[in-house]
């Protein structure tokens, strides 16, 4: 195109321009393709992130074992989505099922345990012994802090084991020292005696009199008769069985010197004398058998003494129950009956009195044999403070309840009296006649507790063969009392 001719510089610079529109300059060893990349393909690359994977995975088969295989039950798509296949016939929801087994046999299982036998087991092994260690005493387990059901301690100063049961210590036991206990050849080389000085068992007076010596109480396997005083100055305790204590000495079998005699049991003492008598703060209590003495059948005498009769029988010749010097007696229950005289006493000499006597209950009975004199059920005879509020008198052929000091105080029971032979007759050392009557005031008698005695009744059944309540009295109003009770003949007397 330029053949023959000449470019100037006009020329050169139309052709350059005409070249840059049509070409491109090269870049390096980049060549030109006919892919065009865009401003938008630009833009769309650089929002893909660093390590992005825009993979398919590639479907399994015969040809193509990598990748995700596909198992029963399952369906992969192309884009790798995995989706259960569900067989109909179990679509059934299970609470739909009926007749299903409701015990595990049913299921085929016969070694197995319910719900409730397993809770069972667990409430039992929740109140199982736990040890938790030791403490030094007793009473260091009060400090413990809420303890569970089943807890053990040990207490080191005994050796016993104690489990909290929700409520206390139960004792489990411990150690025990079996040193002082007699071997075979010993208890063969024991004497009769011997052995019941162990076993507690008298089946002699000289045994007896060694358990007494060596024990608190003893128990009689025959009958056993003394000849001489016995001394209690501690507590013992005297049970009968179905034996007899006898004694025909002239003088007192029991000298409560101090001590508390008890006797109980069904069996009998029978005596010449005084069966007991209580002393220097002794105590008589009497819970069954049967007494008979030809004499009194028991006393005390001073402050702190005591003859409590609880049950039982006593009859006795002179007296029943007599208290002096302060001395006590209480009556609950049983029979007291005197051939001869007052069945309950207190002593009449000037400072013998200050005695108590209570009768809750029981039967009490006076009766007379001597020409002159009347039968008494209770003598009221000092300063004595007397109270009954049950139990029964009886005054055969003589009178219920006389009083010649102290006070009287009746609220419940009854007090009886019949005529007989012997009335009216004299009663204790005062020869004055008495009546018949339930009740006698009788402070004509003028003895030492006379000033301050007064009657006071607010209950009571009261049946006199000549008076119900009499009162003999010198004072200008004397202190009786009547506000209650039955009475026979009627109380005041028209």
């Amino acid at each position: 195109m330029f053949e023959d001719k000449y470019a100037n510089s006009g020329s050169i610079l139309w052709l350059w321009r005409k070249i840059s529109r049509l070409f491109v300059r090269k870049d390096g060893n980049k060549v030109l393709s006919d892919n065009n990349y865009t401003d938008a393909d630009k833009a769309k690359l650089g929002s893909v992130e660093q390590g992005a994977n825009n993979y398919t995975l590639p479907i399994a088969s015969s040809e193509n074992l990598g990748g995700i295989r596909i198992g029963s039950g399952l369906e992969i798509d192309s884009h790798g989505i995995v989706t259960t296949v569900v067989n109909p016939e179990v679509t059934m929801r299970w609470t739909q099922i009926t007749n299903t087994p409701s015990t595990l046999a049913g299921y085929g299982i016969t070694d197995g345990a319910t719900k409730t036998e397993l809770q069972q087991v667990a409430q039992q092994i929740s109140h199982a012994y736990k040890y938790k260690g030791s403490v030094s005493t007793y009473d260091d387990l009060e400090d413990i802090v809420d303890p569970e059901i089943g807890d053990v301690y040990n207490i080191e100063d005994t050796g016993k084991n104690f489990a909290w049961t929700g409520t206390e210590w139960d004792d489990l036991g411990g150690l025990a020292d079996l040193s002082d206990y007699w071997s075979k050849e010993e208890l063969q080389a024991l004497t009769a005696q011997e052995v019941d000085v162990i076993t507690g068992v008298a089946s002699t007076t000289a045994s007896f009199m060694d358990i007494l010596d060596n024990s608190s109480e003893v128990l009689l396997d025959s009958n056993l008769a003394f000849s001489s005083t016995v001394t209690i100055d501690k507590s013992f305790t005297i049970d009968l069985g179905e034996q007899t204590i006898s004694s025909t000495m002239n003088q007192t079998l029991f000298d409560v010197d101090g001590g508390t005699l008890t006797i109980k049991g069904n069996g009998t003492i029978n005596v010449t004398d005084c069966i007991a008598t209580a002393t220097n703060g002794g105590r008589i209590v009497i819970n069954g058998g049967s007494y008979v003495t030809n004499d009194v059948g028991f006393t005390c005498s001073g402050n702190g003494t005591k003859v409590t009769f609880n049950r039982g029988s006593l009859e006795a010749g002179l007296g029943g129950i007599g208290a002096a010097d302060g001395g006590e007696i209480l009556i609950n229950g049983g029979e007291i009956e005197v051939d001869d005289n007052y069945a309950i006493y207190t002593n009449p000499e000037s400072g013998r009195g200050n005695n108590i006597i209570t009768i809750n209950g029981g039967t009490i009975t006076g009766n007379s044999d001597t020409t002159g004199y009347e039968a008494c059920g209770v003598y009221i005879a000092n300063n004595d403070t007397f109270t009954m509020t049950g139990g029964s008198i009886v005054g055969e052929g003589g009178c219920g309840i006389l009083m010649r000091g102290g006070t009287v105080t009746i609220s419940n029971g009854s007090v009886t009296a019949t005529t007989g032979t012997n009335v009216p007759g004299r009663v204790g050392t005062n020869s004055t006649n008495m009546s018949a009557s339930a009740v006698i005031y009788h402070e004509t008698a003028n003895f030492p507790g006379k000033d301050g005695m007064s009657l006071t009744i607010s209950g009571g059944n009261f049946v006199g063969a000549n008076h119900s309540v009499e009162v003999l009295s010198n004072e200008v109003t004397p202190d009786v009392t009547v506000t209650g009770g039955s009475f026979n003949p009627a109380y005041p007397e028209a």
